[in-house]
């Protein structure tokens, strides 16, 4: 029997180009573009950037989807093979046994020109219910470490159920996803409809039928079209490059001629207004994108609201920012184990480092200490510091006092550059307005989530190096933001 049905499933082919491999669903919903780049962009215009971060997630997640298995299920096959038709294989014969669990099995659909195939972390046999097999069927297990069912889990899992269904002659009609914190049933037949759309949209894009937008700079698109796409944007000078206007709103200046910051640039103030009113948008929203135009037309910083700039300098003047651990596992806790600050009148950076949780109170009593009662002000980019601090007056109640003095001499630089200027860049995130002056992060293999993989290695092997990249990594953070703020303070910026 399976080889009956290996044969009608694969018919007598393996899987092509013209045929949908449901892993892509996630690239298909998070990073069209560079699925479209996949396809059509140069192949040596791409650059490998390794995300250790992901990585090591990545092993722990299998660690606990394993532990689960093997906790419901008393016989187990785990599928391998040295070639997709021999897991698939693989697969039916463990089906035709009826063994409890079948970790990682391969399931294709080859009947059309266009074919479906991919893997499920777990097939759970049921003892109930007569499919090809016998008096009993299988249903899909997704064992994810999301707090919540993600879209793509879902199309992607809805599309494997199918070809679950007809191969087993019996469709159990939904799905078990195991998250980070709960459990929760997938209703399969609802939404498999809309997962066949977004195999259609994926076939259209193969066939360059679909150019997708990209996403904003600086990740315009992920790994390893990450450097290409944003090239591509700014070369184009593409709407994507407007912080605020949403995919209605950009479609509404394409339908009327204007497809790029130039465009809306020539177009001027007048004739954006007209476009964009009521109910796209207001007025407000139309005079935002023609000083964005104007913004990047000149490559300068328009005047917003100057009464908000430049922030009261003090007697010292600090850039601070924090690192954060990730909980990698259901056990691990989340705690902040670097403060990094730069010292302008110092001209240094200063750092506190927690090993473990248990030290995190230690370095923060040792901020405030440095901070002292001196007339200082600590600048930051956006509110995650002083949201963290805050809550960690709960925390640590016996240091209060201290926190709390650290926020009252908060101020966010985000908010104060957002309130008077329009930046020639595509967001207010600091790796965003940073280098639309200039400002280089001097290592492109550590960033904040990556750092955490650096740290963590640190404390396994004592190589220092692993620490002294988290603290570069930090360092630039804290330099960046008083580079932006100099910028700002130096140059006149335009005027509307």
């Amino acid at each position: 029997m399976t080889e009956e049905l290996f044969a009608k499933f694969s018919a007598s082919r393996t899987p092509c180009p013209q045929d949908f491999p449901a892993g892509k669903m996630f690239i298909l919903l998070q990073d069209p573009f560079g699925l479209w780049c996949n396809f059509h962009a140069p192949k040596e215009a791409a650059v490998e950037e390794p995300n250790l971060y992901e990585h090591l997630r990545g092993k722990t997640d299998k660690s606990n989807r394993d532990a689960w298995i093997y906790a419901h299920c008393q016989k187990v096959t785990v599928i391998c093979g040295s070639s997709e038709g021999e897991k698939f294989k693989k697969t039916l014969e463990a089906m035709a046994r009826g063994d409890d669990g079948i970790i990682g099995g391969v399931l294709w659909d080859l009947r059309q020109p266009r074919g479906v195939y991919g893997s499920v972390n777990l097939l759970f046999k049921v003892n109930e219910g007569k499919s090809v097999f016998g008096d009993y069927h299988y249903k899909i297990v997704q064992l994810k470490r999301a707090g919540e069912l993600k879209e793509h889990y879902s199309m992607q899992t809805a599309l494997m159920n199918n070809i679950l269904a007809e191969i087993q002659n019996y469709n159990h009609g939904s799905a078990l996803f195991i998250l980070k914190e709960k459990e929760q049933i997938l209703d399969c037949v609802r939404v498999l409809p809309r997962a066949l759309e977004y195999v259609a949209q994926w076939h259209d894009i193969r066939e360059k039928k679909l150019l997708p937008e990209a996403k904003k700079p600086p990740k315009a698109a992920l790994s390893p079209w990450r450097v290409y796409a944003n090239e591509y944007v700014f070369k184009n000078k593409d709407l994507v490059l407007f912080p605020h206007l949403s995919a209605q709103m950009r479609k509404v200046l394409r339908d009327n001629g204007l497809a790029t910051y130039e465009d809306v640039y020539k177009a001027g103030l007048e004739k954006i207004k007209e476009i964009l009113k009521e109910p796209v948008a207001d007025e407000a929203l139309a005079v935002e994108t023609y000083a964005h135009a104007l913004a990047y037309h000149e490559n300068m910083p328009v005047k917003r609201d100057v009464s908000h700039w430049p922030p009261s300098p003090k007697k010292r003047n600090l850039y601070f920012d924090f690192e954060a651990t990730e909980t990698f596992t259901a056990h691990s806790i989340s705690f902040v184990y670097l403060i990094g600050i730069w010292d302008k009148e110092a001209d240094k950076f200063v750092y506190f480092v927690a090993k473990d949780e248990s030290e995190e109170k230690i370095i923060f009593k040792q901020f405030a200490d440095y901070v002292g009662q001196d007339d200082a002000v600590l600048y930051h980019w956006t509110e995650y510091e002083v949201k963290k601090m805050r809550s960690l007056c709960e925390k640590y109640p016996d240091i209060k006092t201290d926190l709390e003095k650290l926020v009252s001499l908060c101020v966010d630089l985000k908010i104060a550059v957002e309130k008077a200027f329009y930046l020639p860049a595509p967001s207010l995130s600091l790796k965003a307005a940073a280098p639309a002056f200039g400002f280089r992060w001097r290592q492109d293999d550590c960033g904040a989530m990556d750092s955490m993989v650096y740290f963590t290695n640190w404390l396994k092997t004592g190589n220092k190096e692993q620490l002294d990249k988290v603290l570069m990594y930090n360092e630039d953070d804290c330099k960046a933001m008083l580079f932006v703020e100099n910028y700002l303070n130096d140059k006149e910026a335009l005027s509307l």
